[in-house]
């Protein structure tokens, strides 16, 4: 299953049971897309708990880059391939999704014409 929201800002408490209780039945083939501005601001200790909490959950996260990053952190991370394109994994189930790049995901992508 995929799921999609906005901006975060580091406010990760969107994804606790009460606010997102689908997680529930979710595993790591499942993936919640968020579309720009996760806030991965810094590498305080604020900021590895909210990474490291956000790594227990069932799903795996995905999110494209907004303007409110930090680019030199961001682009600190490795650069690997994941499902067609290039990504930063920053823990096994958080990953940034790098601009340009086209990835499969639930066997969809964005090149495949819909019937």
């Amino acid at each position: 299953m995929i799921f999609v929201t906005g901006d975060c800002h580091m406010e990760y408490q969107k994804f606790n049971m009460a606010n997102f209780p689908e997680q529930k039945n979710l595993t790591r083939e499942d993936y919640m897309i968020i579309c720009g501005d996760f806030g991965l601001w810094d590498d305080s200790k604020e900021q590895r708990y909210w990474l490291d909490w956000l790594s227990n959950k069932s799903f795996t996260l995905l999110f494209v880059d907004g303007n409110h990053e930090n680019f030199h952190l961001l682009n600190s991370y490795e650069i690997t391939k994941w499902h067609g394109g290039k990504i930063h994994r920053i823990r096994e189930n958080l990953i940034h999704l790098m601009r340009g790049q086209v990835y499969e995901i639930d066997q969809k992508n964005r090149n495949k014409k819909a019937l």
